[in-house]
């Protein structure tokens, strides 16, 4: 099984939020889930690298051209890069069978929204976890119950991912896929 962990590549955050990263990405490394990575060695997204590494687990590299420099320079197991982020979204929704949201800023929110359409369009049902750790998405899930409410979406939509809060939640997830 693959997995991509779209989250935060800031540094300036909260340390916690670090550690949930790497306690994420400890569950799913001895899962024996291949980490399909965004190619970026910072914040939230350089601890999953790092916990991937530590526990000896393979590391599959997507990267935009802006950052094939940086992604060529990690330890990878295999890197591809893609014209554009659009194209670099688009290839790691397409080789993950798991895709789990931890918090994170306008890229990670890029990517959960092209995931999620993706995913309601294609009818792939690919597995999707919103990580609301501290309810860092509780207010984004309130909007996207009133698009529902209002029309705009599907609860076809509102199906295609689980909410998890905590870690014990997503172990438990984990544990009964």
């Amino acid at each position: 099984m693959k997995v991509f962990i779209a989250s935060s590549a800031n540094n300036n955050i909260p340390r916690d939020y670090k550690e949930i990263a790497s306690k994420v990405a400890t569950i799913l490394a001895r899962k024996d889930y291949k980490l399909l990575f965004g190619a970026c060695d910072q914040g939230m997204m350089g601890e999953t690298l790092l916990t991937y590494k530590y526990e000896g687990k393979k590391v599959k590299g997507f990267a935009d051209i802006t950052d094939a420099e940086t992604a060529n320079g990690l330890e990878l197991d295999a890197l591809d890069v893609f014209p554009t982020t659009f194209d670099r979204t688009k290839a790691l929704y397409e080789a993950a069978d798991l895709i789990v949201i931890l918090p994170g800023g306008v890229g990670t929110l890029s990517e959960l929204f092209s995931i999620l359409e993706e995913n309601n369009t294609r009818k792939d049902n690919k597995k999707i976890v919103i990580f609301n750790y501290n309810h860092f998405y509780t207010s984004l899930l309130n909007y996207l119950t009133r698009l529902y409410e209002s029309g705009f979406i599907t609860k076809d939509l509102l199906k295609t991912f689980v909410i998890v809060r905590d870690i014990d939640n997503f172990k438990t997830y984990i544990d009964n896929l």
